[in-house]
């Protein structure tokens, strides 16, 4: 039995406009639901957005894993709920759980955050958020026991450029830069059709390491890991904006 009282938690039905074409929750609505309530339990501990702001600081994802255990459905009674794990090195970490109407888990995923001065735009070190942000867990279970890993493009394979977005104003949020959502999004929208709408993602690691910021063009690029997973990198001229590894059924 999943303890609930140590958690921030949300129940919703999942919408339509959550839905892929097969009626099931799209991953990217996962993504979109896991950073709000992220959002909500930050602010429920006090040191959400309100806070870091008065320290010219918000809140930025660094890594996430998710694992899709299994379809959620349109209309479907589900809920999802999040915790502070804590700091380890220059992330904080925070975990997810999605239940579906069984009660059973849909999704799980562990998320790296770092603390962003706005001003500035670089990350803030953890010894000056000491007294702001809690180094004391909300919970100690785990969605997934390992952190988000780096992911890096394989040795021995050649990366071809399949597309490119330029950053719009639908892309950008309140941090001024493209929301880590959409990343996956055009990830998604530049793999092969007939991957996507015929076969079902199952699992997927991105690291953040660069803003895309408005008006700027991100160039994206694929390759495959020797187990069958697709890695997108996007790129802004030389730099990487974001690495993507997903893995379908």
């Amino acid at each position: 039995m999943i303890n609930l009282s140590d958690k921030t938690s949300r129940d919703l039905r999942v919408p339509c406009y959550m839905t892929d074409p097969h009626a099931r929750l799209r991953p990217t609505a996962f993504l979109d639901l896991a950073q709000n309530i992220a959002v909500q339990g930050a602010d429920q501990l006090k040191f959400g957005d309100v806070e870091l702001k008065a320290f010219d600081c918000a809140w930025v994802l660094a890594r996430q894993h998710v694992r899709f255990e299994r379809p959620v459905q349109h209309k479907e009674p589900v809920k999802i709920m999040t915790w502070h794990k804590g700091p380890l090195g220059l992330f904080f970490l925070r975990d997810y759980l999605l239940l579906g109407a069984d009660g059973e888990v849909s999704v799980r995923s562990t998320s790296s955050w770092v603390v962003m001065n706005m001003t500035e735009r670089r990350v803030v070190r953890n010894d000056f958020l000491a007294g702001i942000v809690s180094t004391d867990p909300q919970s100690t279970d785990h969605a997934i026991e390992e952190p988000a890993v780096k992911v890096t493009v394989p040795r021995g394979t050649e990366l071809e450029r399949i597309g490119a977005h330029r950053v719009h104003f639908s892309d950008v949020d309140y941090n001024q830069h493209a929301n880590n959502v959409k990343y996956t999004a055009w990830a998604m929208d530049a793999l092969p059709e007939e991957l996507v709408y015929e076969k079902t993602l199952k699992e997927l690691t991105i690291n953040f390491n660069k803003e895309a910021r408005p008006g700027e063009t991100v160039e994206l690029f694929h390759t495959m890991d020797p187990d069958g997973a697709h890695i997108v990198e996007g790129r802004v001229g030389d730099h990487q904006v974001f690495i993507e590894k997903l893995l379908f059924e």
